[in-house]
């Protein structure tokens, strides 16, 4: 203990805004001055701290629940902050008399938090900073290996960690801290939702609205980056429509390239709510990629938030106007259940049976995905199994990838519990697994400043309880939500028929920067640690070869995990 003191003490001489909220034998706990994003919550004499925000739930806001007040048991607290409350937030129960710190994570997974074992000490911390690795004199050091299965499951980065001896925890699972190590206990979890009753898809406008005012409450002017896409969309509709809307401002990038551009559906948007709306144009050779290089170290690849200029962008346009939330429309894709396909068909037929239902959702499934009427029949009845790195090729993989490919890549523990739900929803839940990437340490998430309302607990225990063939009737995108959330949206949003892709930017943007990209890569981390080969490397760092492939995802992927290797390495 007397080395945690230590190392708080020095800690606290580098960041004086920390403060002790908690010193008991076992328990030492430093947290920053509350803010309009960050509040603190204490009770058992300290024993029990809740760090974050707490939204209205069944209780008020910010209030906890009784167990919280009284209870030493951590399954039976926390079980009841899960039921009664949602928000941002990591919980901590600690019992001297057992000697174990309990902490949880938010189901939403929305506060970030790591787990380092270091020196004979487990520190719980919400980054990796210099001033941390300083005071404790020690740094954690790249795991390759992990950082392989990250190559080819970019999507895991927001829960497996490529730093040796440092856990991201699983969101909605106790962690239990005693001296004979840490043990876990799930109690909250996407599949365990899915099993429930089947929930009424009209209660989704109350439900998202409530979530909506809950990340907008008590700030005014709000800062909205609105795409011109669905899911955005939504969120500005929900905020605006408001008889206590805050002022709202929205932000639009322009791309200044073929791909991408989507500003006429926001302009739509912005005008039949109100809002003004700012355009910035940007155009593909100001995206910078090494630019990473000069920021501060990140705790994990950005994944989301290597395009720097958006992200940028997006805190000056706030800042300009002084608003202190910013939301976004990520996670619509997930929980609004944006991919048709059999699967749909699938998910009806386990639950119902062969009926007119099932045999139209057949017909839907052919039309748009442009698939003969049997190869759908076939597909719902004998669904494709889900595969890790469906994305990557596995003839880039590097003797140390390649072997991980051999035997199998690990699922997201999420995934794995799913295996037994129909296609659908275990797609679904695939996708919620991966959508903890956006709560990555970008610039926009300092000072917890930036939120995903589709991610809140409330509308992601909701949708998983829709069935599937609700959240998409027919070959529209994300139907369901269409018709019943169709008065936030103006009619070009609501009857709009495509998505907005940005393939053919960032294309550009990455053939642009292969002087120097390439040279990264060639050379590398990844290259020298076998986690991918040179040689079937090279072909990609073609530009002319990149525009017409289009498969800037992946090198982007691969510029991501050899930055950040650089600046842990």
């Amino acid at each position: 203990m007397e080395r945690a003191r230590t190392i708080g003490g020095a800690l606290r001489s580098r960041l004086p805004d920390l403060m002790v909220q908690a010193d008991d034998p076992g328990f030492l706990l430093l947290a920053g001055a509350p803010n309009p994003g960050w509040a603190l919550h204490a009770a058992r004499e300290g024993r029990t701290q809740v760090l974050g925000s707490l939204l209205p739930g069944t209780l008020p806001k910010d209030s906890l629940p009784a167990a919280l007040e009284t209870s030493t048991d951590p399954v039976e607290a926390m079980s009841a902050i899960t039921r009664l409350c949602w928000g941002r937030y990591v919980a901590f129960i600690h019992d001297p008399e057992r000697q174990q710190t309990s902490l949880m994570r938010d189901p939403s997974g929305a506060l970030r938090a790591y787990i380092w074992k270091v020196d004979g000490l487990t520190l719980i911390t919400s980054g990796l900073p210099d001033a941390l690795l300083d005071s404790v004199g020690v740094r954690p050091v790249v795991d390759w290996s992990a950082l392989a299965t990250l190559t080819a499951l970019p999507e895991r980065v927001g829960s497996l960690s490529a730093l040796t001896d440092v856990t991201i925890p699983l969101p909605g699972t106790i962690y239990h801290v005693g001296k004979d190590g840490i043990t876990t206990q799930g109690i909250w979890s996407p599949t365990a939702i899915a099993r429930q009753d089947p929930a009424p898809l009209a209660d989704l406008p109350r439900v998202l609205a409530n979530c909506i005012a809950g990340w907008g409450n008590g700030s005014s002017p709000v800062s909205i980056e609105l795409s011109g896409g669905l899911d955005s969309s939504l969120i500005l509709g929900g905020l605006a429509r408001r008889k206590d809307r805050p002022a709202i401002h929205a932000l639009n990038l322009v791309p200044g390239a073929t791909g991408g551009g989507e500003s006429r559906f926001a302009s739509a948007v912005a005008d039949h709510w109100d809002v003004p709306l700012v355009e910035v144009g940007i155009h593909p050779s100001e995206i910078d990629y090494m630019a990473h290089m000069e920021r501060s170290r990140p705790e994990q690849p950005l994944v989301y938030g290597l395009d720097h200029i958006a992200d940028q962008t997006s805190v000056r346009s706030a800042d300009l106007v002084g608003a202190t939330t910013i939301l976004s429309g990520q996670g619509g894709d997930a929980v609004l259940f944006q991919p048709r396909g059999p699967h749909i068909a699938a998910d009806r037929l386990r639950a119902k049976g062969p009926g007119p239902t099932y045999w139209r959702l057949l017909a839907e499934s052919a039309a748009s995905t442009n698939r003969s009427i049997w190869s759908s029949l076939w597909r719902s009845l004998r669904p494709l199994p889900m595969r890790a790195a469906a994305n990557f090729q596995p003839a880039l993989a590097g003797a140390l990838l390649r072997a991980q490919l051999e035997a199998g890549l690990p699922l997201h523990p999420w995934m794995e519990e799913a295996k037994r739900l129909p296609p659908g929803k275990r797609l679904q839940i695939a996708m919620l697994s991966n959508c903890q990437i956006f709560h990555a340490p970008t610039l926009t998430s300092a000072g917890l400043r930036l939120a995903h309302p589709m991610l809140s607990q409330p509308v992601v225990e909701h949708c998983l309880r829709v069935p599937t063939w609700e959240l998409v009737p027919d070959e529209r995108d994300r139907g369901g939500a269409r018709d019943v959330l169709a008065d936030w949206l103006p009619p070009a949003v609501r009857e709009r028929r495509t998505k907005g892709e940005a393939t053919g930017f960032y294309s550009r943007a990455i053939a642009l920067q292969l002087d120097r990209l390439g040279p990264l890569l060639r050379e590398g981390h990844l290259v020298r640690q076998n986690i991918i080969d040179r040689a079937a490397l090279e072909p990609m760092l073609n530009g002319e070869a990149l525009l017409w492939r289009g498969d800037h995802s992946l090198l982007a992927t691969l510029v991501a995990m050899e930055l950040w290797a650089q600046r842990w390495a």
